[in-house]
């Protein structure tokens, strides 16, 4: 960095920080009112994907609960962010190594997309429509192949080659084409790790429709995640300009991919719910209030058991808990997917956690394994008794009447 630039920055921030203590209040009150927002809206719309939107009015007393919520929430998003701007940074990388002549950066950096999207767009079609055909290993030279190819297509336009010469340190004009190819290379691969986010995050069917979707989604991720870094390289003026324009275009981007994926927010939230118990993996016995009856019950979803005290037990888990709100539903809707348990959250119970009593779970405690049943279960992995013995039957049934004949 020039000494031009620290003074650019140290008077940039020297500045922000004096405008942020003079406006220190509207600011806190704003980032207040911001987060405040932020924490309804996500927590609206875990309510809206469980399918119970109707319990999200009921939840907005517990403000202490709802700080927490936020905080995690945000963290959550920006590991999420990380992952998707993991190529642009790598692309970014990329150009840097023709960046010797400012006036050409442009030009190669729009270029270098070509090989990316050919390489990427490769490996999604052989990911989604070819991965029973081909393997790991073929695939990667197959992905490899193209996007060196497309590089070679580049290197035979004149304008291209004499481009990315004038780019090059000097010296290393002949060598450079090495390091840049790695670079692609490492660039196409890392587009992976957004396609596994939203594969992870999606919500909905598996279909054919849902296959389509995800591999579509992934090349539009994959290329609109680099225009940030091409816009550093694209945009003309001072440092501080370029950075800003490349934070507006990363908030924009990752505005646009919540909006346009299916479901990222609803798995956010979803982890974030699991993360602080608001959503419980395990079940539990409850003592509801004394108002329940035991007929009010479907006894095989809840099993249900009437005390001693005429209050009604059931085996449930817990969904959702927020403040002194509860949500518990049956056992076996803890297997639905997360886009399928609108279809079922109809089912479970909603009360107050101050009226009901949460038991611990029993353990099922098993006696130790003799040495019979050791080797019974040792001699069970290499013979297949079930058979054995069905095969056995009929003979021996046929022995014995033959001896009493």
């Amino acid at each position: 960095m020039s000494a031009a630039t620290a003074s650019t920055f140290q008077v940039f921030f020297r500045r922000g920080f004096k405008h942020l203590l003079e406006h220190w209040t509207p600011f806190t009150v704003t980032v207040i009112f911001l987060g405040t927002g932020f924490g309804m809206l996500s927590l609206y719309i875990y309510t809206k994907a469980i399918g119970r939107a109707d319990i999200f009015m009921s939840t907005l007393d517990a403000k202490s609960a709802l700080l927490v919520w936020v905080l995690v929430v945000m963290f959550m998003m920006t590991l999420q962010l990380a992952v998707l701007m993991v190529s642009a940074w790598l692309y970014g990388m990329s150009v840097s190594l023709l960046y010797s002549r400012r006036d050409s950066t442009r030009c190669i950096a729009l270029c270098l997309l070509v090989p990316l999207v050919v390489g990427f767009s490769t490996f999604m079609a052989l990911a989604f429509y070819w991965n029973e055909d081909v393997g790991a290993g073929q695939a990667l030279l197959i992905v490899s192949g193209m996007t060196l190819l497309a590089l070679f297509g580049l290197n035979r336009i004149r304008r291209v080659r004499v481009l990315i010469a004038q780019g090059a340190p000097r010296g290393h004009r002949k060598w450079v084409y090495v390091p840049l190819a790695i670079m692609l290379l490492f660039t196409v691969v890392s587009g992976t790790l957004p396609t596994l986010l939203i594969l992870d995050s999606y919500v909905g069917q598996d279909d054919a429709a849902a296959v389509r979707f995800v591999a579509l989604f992934s090349i539009g991720s994959f290329v609109f995640s680099l225009i940030p870094a091409l816009l550093f390289f694209v945009v003309k003026g001072s440092l501080l300009r370029r950075v800003s324009t490349v934070a507006a275009s990363v908030v924009m981007f990752f505005v646009l991919f919540l909006l346009s994926a299916r479901g990222p927010m609803s798995s956010i939230t979803y982890i974030v719910a699991g993360t602080l118990e608001i959503r419980q993996n395990h079940a539990a016995r409850f003592i509801l209030e004394d108002q329940v009856k035991l007929g009010d019950l479907d006894s095989l979803q809840w099993h249900t058991h009437l005390r001693d005290d005429a209050r009604v037990q059931v085996d449930a888990y817990q969904l959702f808990a927020f403040g002194d709100l509860l949500l518990i539903c049956p056992v076996a809707v803890h297997a639905a997917k997360l886009h399928e348990l609108p279809r079922y959250t109809r089912l479970c119970w909603f009360t107050r956690a101050s009226r009901i009593h949460r038991m611990p779970p029993q353990m099922s405690l098993h006696a130790p394994p003799t040495a019979r049943s050791i080797w019974a279960g040792k001699a069970a992995q290499f013979v297949d008794w079930q058979r054995v013995r069905i095969n056995l039957t009929p003979r021996v049934s046929l022995l014995r009447e033959r001896s009493g004949g």
